[in-house]
């Protein structure tokens, strides 16, 4: 366990390394105009590929990679699909439907995207095709993700004081754009508090069984999202809430769980493992604000000299969700940790199976074999 957590903290460093070096190096005008709103796309075939997907058509668990093959076969080829779907879904929203600017405009249609990738996966367990083959989940899951997408960008995006109000691509929807934005962004934050393999592991909508246990959780975390969203805005600028608040949150709750495992929770059930979780990830997210804010000022004095409208907060979270995040989730979906040892299976959350002892003692023995 404790191998396992010095190598997870080395990839985490590492990750923030490169993405702070990308960051840096980089033009910043080609940076957030051209990546930014095109990573959405590259964080939703992630969540595809990855997670609905399990790994089809070459990652374990689905694809054809077995232990003792070559780690590069999974980690080239998966990547190489990914950017290639990501651009192609990216081709296809800035030019077939609804043909949006790349930026900014594409930003708020992917933070739906990004919302609703993240419910289906974490919130749904890609019900009701879970336990079909890896390619069915994915297949399903993209169809799904995608239709539900559009729907809620005509149902809740409305551009009005925007220079795109009354264009073409203009939905007639609930929310002003940027409303919607940090609104969806709270919202993740619930879907990543309760997913299911995050800090409370669905816990205790799970109980509830399937589909009453999705549905309730849905409603709780939309509820949560605004209220979240409007109560902060009464105290605090919306760029420090959504972004520096929000976009840390959903990094820690996936770091956490996903990079470091519960660490050093694991040995716990819920939903006492998922409160320490949260104890955690309150404590690192106290510290991860004022750190970001410190070392990316460089970047800050670049993006000013663009003259891009992008304040420390809002960088923050593209720091953390659209670059760390990638480079983490890659690594550990496509290129299983190399060179570490491939990440193990999710944690379950419920009670420990006889045999054993503790949820440490049972990770212990499928790192032993």
């Amino acid at each position: 366990m404790k191998k396992t957590f010095q190598e997870s903290l080395l990839q985490f460093i590492g990750a923030m390394v490169i993405g702070w070096l990308i960051m840096y190096l980089v033009p910043a005008k080609m940076f957030f105009t051209l990546y930014i709103p095109s990573s959405f796309f590259w964080l939703f075939w992630l969540v595809a590929l990855g997670v609905i997907g399990r790994g089809w058509p070459v990652a374990p668990p689905e694809g054809v990679w077995k232990p003792g093959m070559s780690k590069l076969v999974p980690g080239i080829s998966m990547t190489l699909l990914w950017l290639g779907l990501a651009l192609l879904n990216t081709l296809a929203v800035t030019n077939i439907w609804p043909a949006v600017p790349l930026f900014p405009v594409t930003n708020y249609f992917g933070i739906l995207l990004f919302m609703t990738s993240l419910w289906y996966a974490l919130n749904w367990g890609a019900y009701p095709v879970a336990k079909k083959s890896g390619v069915t989940n994915l297949i399903t899951g993209a169809v799904v993700i995608l239709v539900i997408t559009s729907i809620l960008w005509l149902l809740l995006v409305n551009l009005k004081d925007t220079p795109w109000a009354g264009m073409p691509f203009d939905p007639i929807g609930l929310f002003q754009a940027d409303f919607m934005l940090g609104l969806a962004v709270w919202v993740i934050v619930w879907v990543q508090v309760f997913g299911n393999a995050l800090s409370m592991q669905s816990y205790p909508f799970y109980k509830l069984g399937e589909p009453a246990g999705q549905i309730v959780l849905t409603i709780v975390a939309v509820l949560l999202g605004y209220v979240s969203w409007v109560g902060t805005l009464q105290f605090m600028s919306p760029t420090f809430s959504f972004a520096a608040i929000g976009g840390s949150i959903i990094g820690w709750t996936l770091f956490h769980s996903v990079i470091f495992g519960y660490y050093p929770n694991a040995k716990y059930i819920q939903p006492k493992r998922g409160v320490y979780n949260l104890i955690v990830v309150a404590i690192l997210v106290i510290i991860w604000i004022p750190l970001l804010r410190l070392i990316l000022t460089p970047i800050l004095v670049n993006v000013t000299a663009a003259g891009l409208p992008f304040d420390i907060s809002v960088i923050s979270v593209f720091y953390t969700l659209h670059v760390v995040a990638v480079l983490l989730l890659a690594h550990n979906f496509f290129w299983l940790k190399i060179p570490f040892a491939p990440p193990g299976p999710p944690i379950g959350p419920e009670e420990v199976p006889p045999g054993f002892e503790s949820m440490t003692q049972i990770q212990e023995t499928i790192d032993a074999k």
